[in-house]
């Protein structure tokens, strides 16, 4: 009696375990990444929010947008008129892709603690913003760009705007391109500048060093204790900061121009 017993306690364990195997393969499927593919035209608005979750936006060789996440826990898309509401929560990653021909109108990107990456779209209007998450645009053209971050880093990278406002408190700014006019301002956190073509520059650092490779710019700079090192042909011109191409001013930090 006691052998059939000890053979149904086994069967059950058998079956349990057979059980906890199916629904943990039913959990895995159920967690990979779901894609949902929406018509995209030159008037689209791409909106996100998250809290945890990190965003990567980039063109690919597609006729239409297309949305995953990894994991796909509390992703809602909501689409209205012309305008792409995404939102989700907990940590992971949102995928976007966009067609690489194509000038959307918008994207809009705000993110708690997650990483930003823009790579290689074209947009009207680029709005980047986050408080702890670093952002990274590369390839990028747009006519107005503006990054806002907390302590997260900003670099940007072969990118191509006529305008660009990029704020931080803590992380540090890198801007290199074909810029037009930059405004940048940080409190701790460097800021290194590569510009090219013309437009107005504005630089201004608490505690941190500035360097700006500038071209033919007329310069003016303002620091209370920090170190000025110019390099290049015609090293400053003088002007008010309404007049100058290039204004910098540092509280503590080392500034450094070269041409």
């Amino acid at each position: 009696m006691k052998q059939p017993s000890r053979l149904r306690i086994a069967t059950c364990i058998i079956l349990a375990v057979i059980i906890a195997a199916i629904l943990t393969i039913s959990l895995l499927i159920s967690e990979t990444e779901p894609e949902t593919v929406l018509p995209i035209s030159e008037t689209t608005e791409l909106i996100v929010n998250t809290e945890m979750t990190s965003v990567f936006v980039a063109a690919d060789d597609r006729a239409d947008m297309l949305i995953a996440k990894h994991p796909p826990r509390k992703l809602k898309i909501e689409r209205s008129g012309n305008r792409v509401n995404i939102t989700t929560e907990g940590r992971g990653i949102l995928e976007v892709s966009i067609p690489s021909w194509l000038r959307i109108e918008n994207i809009e990107i705000n993110t708690t603690n997650g990483d930003i990456g823009i790579s290689k779209t074209m947009s009207d209007n680029l709005s980047l913003s986050s408080k702890s998450g670093s952002m990274l645009i590369t390839e990028t053209s747009a006519s107005a760009i503006k990054a806002i971050s907390e302590s997260g880093n900003i670099i940007m990278t072969d990118t191509t705007a006529e305008t660009n406002c990029i704020h931080n408190i803590a992380g540090y700014i890198r801007a290199i391109g074909i810029l037009g006019n930059v405004e940048s301002e940080t409190e701790s956190g460097g800021i290194y500048i590569v510009p090219i073509g013309n437009g107005k520059i504005t630089a201004e650092s608490v505690s941190g060093n500035v360097d700006i490779i500038s071209g033919e710019r007329t310069i003016n700079w303002n620091t209370e204790s920090g170190k000025v090192r110019l390099y290049g042909e015609d090293g400053t011109q003088s002007g008010g900061p309404e007049e100058a191409e290039v204004y910098i001013h540092s509280g503590s930090g080392n500034i450094t121009i070269s041409k």
